[in-house]
């Protein structure tokens, strides 16, 4: 499979760092995260890479997201294991503790599950971040969407094309975000640097929403500590003492108006895409996404966070203004972004957020006892894997277990990938959670919320929760 870690290059075998004997705790480590001295943490070694930064396949803003850091769930599971050899001329020291879970050394599962999708993308001629059809779909998302934009404006006058330009806006952008925004945050299109981040522009001045801010969340920390609380900030609540909006957890404690959460939960997430623009601001400020420090941002972060919140409002709201009044556009408006976050929450918590998958929690030591990729499969559900509609326009997220054992393969190709993942999850006897409609999805969801709402309540002598 290619890699942005790839081979060995001619000035890798020629370049030899001298290892130092030294020893690092994981604040000290992220003193480390500036281009010219980046350090990582990799299986409890460090590594030195700063001269290996601007030489980077993968680019400089990609390697500069992980310094500082352990990085060990991300450089498995985007590298293939060849590109341990090119790291180990970087090590420098030892990483005595750490901020975040640590899990055991990569088993047999993962390893051949590696190899066998490498062999499918090698066999079948097929780089694992190139599509052009895919592309061409982000094209069409975005016209769609842009031609709903204009209908906002061009059918003011007539309500029901007014509403289905608007839900057709809301709809398509959360499309874009599932496509352009999720596979470029995941560097997951081409193997070119600018191509990345240029489709990655869809979300700042598409979405109005920060890349930047996303990928810490998203990649640094969803992806590496799935379900594990504390460490997952998707999964992040209010302190067990506070009161949060819902409840998700066994040790969140229990207030009366959860015993509704199943029903008013999917109407809140219609506020998704309002939280989080603004919520950004609070981010870049403090440099942490609730448990994922962020590193400094480049000069070309700073300049696409803030010029994409400008255009944001200058084209959803500035514009239209001189062709509407003011009530018509923010009714519409408000229509679009509900629908839009709507569709988005729920495809997202679907697949999580459920009492079928797994929810885990490391040692006192901060050590998971299981296999990332075993864990990655048990904290995750697939559902209507064979579907062509709902694998377009859920952004693959149905295939969500390939996804996470390969963040780095652009998403049209995980309906080919499942059936591997599948097919291997039997033979070492490892559960896959899937269901056959996202109905039962959603319902999972659903129950989820209610069974913990409602806990306290139906329990033996209402026995506190754990």
């Amino acid at each position: 499979m290619p890699s942005d870690f790839g081979e060995e290059s001619e000035q890798d075998t020629k370049e030899s760092v001298k290892p130092k004997s030294s020893s690092y705790t994981w604040e000290e480590l992220r003193k480390f995260n500036e281009r010219h001295n980046a350090h990582v943490a990799v299986r409890g070694k460090v590594y030195n890479v700063s001269s290996f930064v601007d030489r980077h396949p993968g680019g400089l803003e990609q390697i500069l997201y992980g310094a500082g850091r352990d990085i060990t769930a991300l450089f498995e599971s985007y590298h293939p294991l060849s590109a341990y050899k090119v790291l180990e001329k970087y090590h420098v020291g030892d990483l005595l503790n750490n901020e975040h879970p640590v899990f055991p050394e990569m088993g047999p599962f993962f390893r051949i599950l590696k190899e066998r999708v490498a062999d499918y993308f090698k066999k079948n001629n097929m780089d694992p971040k190139v599509d052009y059809w895919m592309y061409m779909r982000y094209i069409v998302f975005i016209m769609t969407a842009t031609i709903c934009w204009f209908g906002l404006m061009y059918f003011q006058n007539n309500w029901p094309m007014a509403i289905i330009s608007s839900l057709g806006f809301g709809f398509f952008s959360a499309i874009i975000a599932m496509t352009c925004t999720h596979d470029a945050c995941h560097f997951a299109v081409s193997h070119k640097p600018w191509v990345w981040q240029l489709v990655g522009c869809a979300h700042d001045f598409f979405h109005g929403a920060s890349m930047l801010t996303w990928t810490y969340q998203h990649v640094l920390g969803h992806h590496p500590f799935t379900n594990i609380d504390g460490h997952d900030p998707d999964i992040m609540t209010s302190a067990p003492e506070l009161p949060d909006f819902r409840r998700i957890k066994k040790k969140q404690r229990w207030i009366a108006y959860y015993f509704y959460q199943h029903i008013y939960c999917p109407l809140l997430y219609c506020l998704l895409g309002i939280k989080t623009r603004l919520q950004d601001f609070g981010i870049l400020y403090r440099m942490r996404n609730t448990v994922i420090a962020m590193n400094r941002p480049t000069a070309f972060q700073y300049f696409r966070f803030f010029a994409g919140k400008l255009t944001h409002v200058f084209y959803r709201f500035i514009i239209p203004l001189y062709f509407m009044p003011a009530w018509k556009l923010v009714l519409l408006n408000v229509i679009a972004e509900f629908f839009g976050s709507w569709w988005l929450a729920l495809v997202f918590q679907t697949s999580h957020v459920i009492s079928e998958v797994e929810w885990p929690q490391p040692d006192e030591n901060n050590v998971v006892h299981k296999d990332w990729a075993e864990l990655q499969v048990g904290t995750t559900q697939d559902y209507a894997t064979d579907s062509w509609f709902w694998t377009v326009f859920t952004g693959a997220l149905n295939h969500q277990t390939a996804h996470h054992l390969f963040p780095g393969v652009i998403q049209s190709h995980y309906r080919k990938i499942t059936p591997i993942v599948v097919q291997t999850c039997k033979e070492f006897g490892i559960k896959y959670n899937y269901v056959d409609t996202p109905l039962e999805a959603l319902s999972c969801h659903l129950q989820h919320l209610r069974r913990l709402g409602q806990q306290l309540i139906y329990s033996d002598n209402n026995q506190k929760d754990k």
